[in-house]
């Protein structure tokens, strides 16, 4: 009994040896003006502040499927491949949905600073922060007494 999946894969195979190289140009093409796109969106113009995180997600996606479709030859491959795509494009949505979920049900504190957990914040100098290190580029010295050296003053000489 003849397998009927060779011809497919064989009219396939045939289909794919015969792709002109003028494609590939045309989608290199593409993803330079969609790139050239991102930077101008990102320097060039202010959009205001939800949609600026959608635009550039949109462009983005449209370049990885660019990609995805015509260098990793899913526009010409069918069947299993086309449903491994699938199925990883689902699982990673569903991890990065899980990520987010689990960010916003947090409690406040444990985010980033922001506008709304500010003023939780302590007072005084965060020394663990990068952000703490004042313009110069240094650190205030501090002073040694009584209190920093474990309750007494140094000794001259060394001695204990």
């Amino acid at each position: 009994m003849a397998n009927p999946s060779a011809p497919v894969s064989h009219d396939e195979e045939e289909r794919v040896r015969h792709i002109s190289a003028s494609r590939y140009y045309v989608v290199w093409v593409a993803l330079l003006v969609f790139t050239a796109l991102t930077i101008f969106t990102a320097r060039g113009v202010h959009i205001p502040s939800p949609w600026h995180l959608l635009v550039g997600l949109a462009i983005a996606v449209v370049k990885a499927a660019l990609v995805a479709l015509f260098f990793m030859h899913l526009w010409d491959h069918g069947g299993t491949t086309r449903l491994v795509l699938v199925t990883a494009l689902v699982f990673l949505a569903l991890l990065i949905g899980i990520t987010v979920l689990d960010n916003a049900t947090r409690f406040e504190l444990s985010n980033p600073v922001n506008d709304r957990n500010e003023r939780f914040m302590p007072p005084g100098p965060d020394i663990l922060s990068p952000m703490a290190v004042p313009r110069g580029g240094r650190l205030p010295e501090r002073s040694q007494g009584a209190g920093e050296t474990g309750g007494a003053p140094a000794r001259p000489g060394g001695g204990h």
